[in-house]
């Protein structure tokens, strides 16, 4: 099974938080055998086991139980690597929490975002998948607190959201949960999520630049690969490559070109955290970058080698992964090629 792990910049945050309650952070953390040294190192990854570790020890030295809420004020676009930065510079606050959504299995691995659209609301949901253990709740409270503050700097303004929930038990008092998300917060609910107003995603975020968010989408597609790169999930890929042009991918042809039952690659995939429909949509969102920035090769080319039944399908799977059709971000790429290039 492949160990799970999250970003040192996420780290970061807490050992942060940490410092400024007292603590000797270098002393606590080579206590439970984590690497105080590479806190610094954006491209660094601990392991979830100890990430974990370090929370409980964080809760027991400070005694306080809504210690995630104080890690939150901690948390910079650097926190989320590149998709922090690309969500930065989103055009509203929709494409930034989609780009959150996407993209934050590059955070943490156990990392569970969705988004869903209601009638006149979106609805964030988070959750941790640790091996099937329960999450430490501080862990949650983090990226809950964390995700809406980072909106609130990004968009300038405060956001007042419809609700908020949380899978864990009340505290002894609401007060902090209540001044960082300005509304009642519900606990022992089902689901942890933040609901929003449609029209407050909607927002333009002032230092939009969709351009260079679209060169950072890349480099966030790029990351991902290389994470996967020694993973069973890079054979998939790799058999899906050699299988696109061929037409719709299936499950079986490619447990067949891997000489494994479909029930061993679906479980496979699972034990790395992921499943056959989302390797595939990354390797399709990633070849279409490459195939975009290629101005010899057509929409209707790009479609064909990507596997899809119709150009239509492949502008509507690309407006789902960026917002926009594959001409407009191509139009778009090129212009931030030029810009890029006269800087």
């Amino acid at each position: 099974m492949t160990i799970q792990s999250g970003l040192s910049s996420w780290v970061l945050a807490i050992v942060t938080a940490l410092k400024d309650q007292g603590t000797d952070t270098n002393a606590l953390m080579t206590g439970i055998k984590m690497n105080p040294d590479k806190v610094g190192d954006t491209n660094y990854r601990y392991s979830q086991e100890q990430v974990s570790n370090l929370w409980k020890a964080a809760v027991e030295s400070t005694g306080d139980l809504e210690f995630g809420l104080k890690v939150a004020r901690y948390i910079r676009p650097s926190t989320f690597h590149v998709v922090g930065y690309a969500m930065s510079c989103s055009s509203t606050l929709k494409r930034s929490t989609e780009r959150f959504v996407k993209s934050a299995r590059l955070i943490s691995d156990s990392a569970l975002v969705e988004l869903v659209a209601g009638k006149n609301t979106h609805t964030l949901t988070v959750d941790l998948n640790i091996d099937g253990n329960r999450p430490i709740y501080q862990t949650i409270d983090t990226m809950m607190a964390g995700f809406f503050m980072l909106s609130e700097w990004i968009l300038t303004k405060p956001i007042i959201p419809v609700a908020v929930t949380f899978k864990h038990g009340p505290p002894k008092d609401v007060t902090e949960y209540n001044d960082v998300f300005r509304c009642e917060v519900e606990f022992n609910s089902p689901t942890n999520s933040v609901v929003f107003n449609s029209s407050d995603l909607t927002q333009a975020i002032p230092s939009a630049n969709e351009e260079l968010a679209i060169m950072l989408d890349e480099m966030t597609s790029e990351h991902l690969s290389l994470r996967y790169s020694s993973r069973f999930s890079r054979k998939v890929r790799e058999a899906l490559i050699l299988t696109l042009p061929n037409g719709q991918p299936t499950k079986g042809k490619v447990a067949k070109h891997l000489a494994v039952s479909e029930r061993t690659l679906l479980r496979r995939l699972r034990d790395e955290g992921t499943n056959f429909q989302d390797v595939l949509d990354r390797l399709r969102e990633n070849l279409a970058y490459d195939y975009l920035n290629q101005d010899d090769l057509t929409i209707d080319s790009i479609s064909y080698l990507l596997g899809f039944s119709s150009v239509g399908t492949f502008s509507r799977a690309f407006l789902r992964w960026t917002g926009r059709r594959p001409s407009i971000w191509r139009s778009d790429r090129n212009k931030a090629r030029v810009v890029s290039s006269e800087v």
